[in-house]
């Protein structure tokens, strides 16, 4: 039986081995806690990669606290991005992070990574990036749980949000005039900060935010090329493609750790063939420090995490 434990919820994953009341007799005999349990009827959906879900068993509810390494993350499954089956992985990379690591996580999701990082590493400070409004709300809520001071967490996506980061504050938001979104953002009742944003539209009035400015404040101000030592890219089917905005951030000699989504043949090759072709469009030299595979997806199919240094970027 597939099935992932998230808090008191489980989430139960096709194709299913049994019919829908088989699997809820044989999960409740095993796990006297459970409060609910769903199946996921999807695959997940953008923009911010959730499935659909079918209460089988239990309370209608799909908020709850995980508990993983010590740490406890709150999260409602059925609106942020949340795997348990990573925790190893996060626990890995926390271990790497150097004393007084400057270290930024793009799609940061709950803050899960983040928040291994603050309490697992002696990190100076961690910047999260997540373009979901309730994520950012449990993010932040998540980051009060865990008693952690050194996370700055702001919405919105990757491509607006680096350009300007070394100039955000907790809780800012950059944001562009999309109803669907803003509507998002107001569903989920998030408190940002300065909320930027590049036009005024009727409907922005309704988010909860302490200062509105536009984005030309920080087009106007002098480029501030704020760098990092390590950023993680947790998103593997499109991580790549955000290696642009990634490049121009990291130091030196700093390290990113790139998940991706491979079939098992050939997974180095495909790795290297991966970084040989950005290296070559972004114009940086790196070394590769290893490849894992970190998660199965189905059968002959990985989660795979690149380590990889950039010894030489030009940009």
């Amino acid at each position: 039986m597939s099935y992932d434990i998230v808090g008191d919820i489980v989430i139960i994953k096709k194709p299913l081995k049994y019919d829908e009341e088989e699997y809820v007799k044989r999960i409740l005999e095993k796990h006297k806690f459970i409060r609910t349990i769903l199946l996921q009827e999807t695959d997940v959906l953008p923009p911010y990669r959730i499935p659909k879900y079918k209460i089988l068993y239990g309370e209608n509810k799909t908020e709850t606290i995980n508990v993983e390494y010590g740490l406890r993350f709150k999260v409602d499954v059925a609106r942020c991005y949340y795997s348990p089956r990573l925790s190893n992985e996060r626990y890995r990379i926390a271990k790497q992070v150097k004393e007084n690591e400057e270290v930024l996580v793009m799609f940061s999701g709950v803050n899960v990574y983040s928040i291994y990082i603050a309490k697992y590493s002696k990190a100076k400070i961690i910047y999260s990036i997540e373009l979901n409004p309730f994520a950012v709300k449990y993010g932040l809520e998540n980051i009060k749980i865990n008693k952690v001071n050194n996370v700055i967490t702001l919405l919105g996506d990757v491509k607006d949000v680096s350009k300007y980061i070394g100039y955000l504050e907790n809780g800012d938001g950059i944001i562009k005039n999309d109803k669907e979104y803003i509507k998002d953002i107001i569903d989920s009742e998030l408190e940002i900060n300065n909320l930027y944003i590049y036009e005024y539209d009727e409907i922005i009035k309704n988010i909860k935010y302490k200062k509105l400015r536009y984005i030309s404040e920080l087009e106007n101000l002098e480029k501030f090329n704020k760098k990092f030592d390590r950023i993680i890219m947790p998103l593997p089917k499109e991580s790549h493609t955000f290696l642009e905005y990634a490049i121009p951030l990291i130091k030196d000699n700093g390290i990113i750790h790139l998940y991706q989504f491979f079939e098992e043949e050939k997974i180095r090759e495909k790795a290297i063939d991966l970084l040989e072709k950005y290296s070559n469009e972004l114009n940086f030299k790196y070394e590769i420090l290893n490849i894992l595979k970190v998660g199965d997806i189905s059968p002959g199919n990985y989660r795979v995490c690149i380590d990889f240094k950039v010894i030489k970027n030009k940009i």
